[in-house]
């Protein structure tokens, strides 16, 4: 028997990799193995096409698609979960007691979930997980989430906003933890399908990390003026977009999400859905 033969070793350009988005990102696609069923090469071996085909239900991007509906069910509840967990520590509250974003409204002196700073900066975690339940396969979408880092370093805003890393961390992985007890838990949810949809939402949120990193740590320093300068956008546009509501409109999403803060993500679904498949979420909400 001769020796396995071994695909070629791709080439990386360590200066694309801090000076354009595009093929950073095509970099930890192809790392992550994040795809869509169809981008499968026909050069692979025959067992890995075969185990994709009848083992892998689908690819990354038609998990994230596919499960969009169901994620967006969860998007009041993991809010409200993530902001009670903001407010447990004093380090990350403090980011919500100086006008450090657009905001101008009343400010309460002891914080809490309902205080008007904070509704606000719900408004924006509603719209930013929204966003993580659209189209993965567009160029935009991972557009979107690098302005999200570069928002966090205090550019690319009138008023600058800065977060340090170890808290960006810590609450990305609060949120995938959330998120995927909650898709796992899910009553209607095949196995293969929670599988699938976890497995792409990982690799989706550690892809945001490193976008986040990118724009804290100094790796790739030496290329600094060769990166792009961000435009400054008015708060809620991202990039170049409206995607917070003001008004009639924004009124109403602050009261159903409101409404939302202790009910179940799924009470849509059939009420004969068994007792022990009740919401994934109501021990965190009430913690």
């Amino acid at each position: 028997m001769g020796p396995l033969s071994r695909r070629p070793m791709q080439h990386i350009d360590r200066r694309e990799l801090y000076t354009n988005l595009e093929t950073r990102i095509q970099y930890l696609h192809s790392f992550l193995d994040f795809s869509s069923r169809t981008s499968l090469s026909p050069d692979l071996p025959l067992f890995i096409l075969w185990y994709a085909n009848h083992v892998i239900s689908t690819g990354d991007i038609e998990a994230l698609i596919s499960g969009a509906k169901y994620l967006r069910a969860l998007i009041p509840a993991v809010v409200n979960i993530v902001y009670k967990k903001l407010l447990q520590y004093d380090i990350t509250a403090r980011a919500f007691e100086t006008r450090s974003t657009a905001y101008e409204g009343p400010m309460d002196g002891n914080i809490d979930e309902d205080s008007p700073q904070i509704l606000h900066r719900k408004r924006f975690l509603r719209v930013y997980l929204d966003k993580l339940c659209s189209d993965p396969g567009t160029m935009a979408f991972w557009e979107y989430l690098d302005n999200v880092g570069m928002m966090h370093v205090g550019q690319g805003r009138v008023h600058a906003l800065h977060v340090e890393y170890v808290h960006i961390g810590a609450t990305l992985s609060f949120i995938q933890d959330v998120m995927t007890e909650a898709i796992l838990s899910h009553p209607r949810l095949k196995m293969d399908g929670k599988i699938g949809l976890v497995k792409a939402l990982s690799k989706v949120i550690w892809i945001q990390n490193d976008l986040f990193a990118k724009w804290y740590v100094r790796d790739g320093d030496e290329f600094a003026k060769e990166r792009l300068v961000p435009e400054i956008e008015p708060e809620g546009s991202l990039p170049g977009k409206q995607s917070l509501h003001h008004g009639h409109e924004q009124q109403r999403e602050d009261e159903e999400a409101s409404s939302a803060m202790d009910s179940c993500p799924f009470k849509h679904l059939s009420t004969q859905t068994r007792e022990t498949d009740a919401d994934p979420l109501q021990h965190r909400s009430t913690e």
